[in-house]
């Protein structure tokens, strides 16, 4: 995983924890959080999961679940910590349930940064790309959209086109799963969540990856954006 990736999904965990107080053993809501934070440790230094685990294991227990959550929350800062050194300040954004309007304007503004192309890599795109982020963008910027399910983006696209004389190109395709944002080919950022509900209910990120896994996942997508469907 891309350290700035992991860095803002460590960052999202640590700002979003489910109360422990409520925990019962088939909590899904804290079973999912904890599962989630052992992935990404395993992820981040490997040699942090057997620690991780014991405290995972404490917290099945009432008389030693605050230690076992305080270990957890140890090991996930000393994370963040440790990949704060290796990044730039900055380099990625956090936006906690309810932040629809931070990321909104976040994404909008990085769209309106470019000044050459486009690529929108997310399955479940909607007419909202088009409501909402792609007006801040420049008629001659050159916007390709590679989704998975069509149907709310196929009867918006061609009106949009018609209006704002900006020209977009969407395909589809069902061998997309994840989402990014792919910059005058040569940054790319990725989500946490698709575009239409991000922020709503659930924290998520906007992260930016390096230079060379930006290159591969690009050439990437473009394999699949030459064998994908025209809408």
């Amino acid at each position: 995983m891309d350290h700035a990736v992991l860095l803002a999904e460590l960052r999202v965990r640590a700002d979003y924890v489910p109360d422990f107080d409520s925990f019962t053993v088939t909590s899904r809501i804290h079973h999912e959080w904890l599962g989630k934070v052992y992935a990404l440790v395993e992820q981040w230094n490997p040699h942090e999961t057997v620690s991780t685990r014991t405290n995972i294991s404490m917290i099945s227990t009432t008389v030693a679940r605050d230690m076992g959550v305080a270990g957890v929350m140890t090991i996930l800062h000393r994370g963040i910590a440790d990949l704060e050194l290796r990044l730039p300040a900055g380099a990625d954004r956090a936006f906690g349930p309810g932040a629809v309007y931070d990321f909104f304007k976040a994404l909008r503004d990085l769209l309106a940064s470019a000044t050459n192309s486009i690529m929108i890599v997310d399955p479940y795109l909607d007419e909202q790309i088009f409501d909402v982020y792609l007006g801040a963008v420049s008629a001659q910027i050159k916007v390709r959209l590679l989704v998975h399910k069509s149907g709310a983006l196929r009867p918006a696209l061609s009106r949009f086109i018609a209006q704002t004389k900006i020209a977009v190109e969407a395909r589809s395709s069902s061998s997309i799963h994840d989402r990014a944002v792919f910059l005058d080919d040569h940054s790319c950022w990725v989500l946490g969540q698709s575009i239409k509900d991000a922020a709503k209910s659930k924290p998520t990120y906007l992260a930016p990856l390096d230079a060379s896994t930006a290159q591969a996942k690009k050439a990437a997508y473009e394999h699949i954006w030459a064998t994908a469907t025209p809408l």
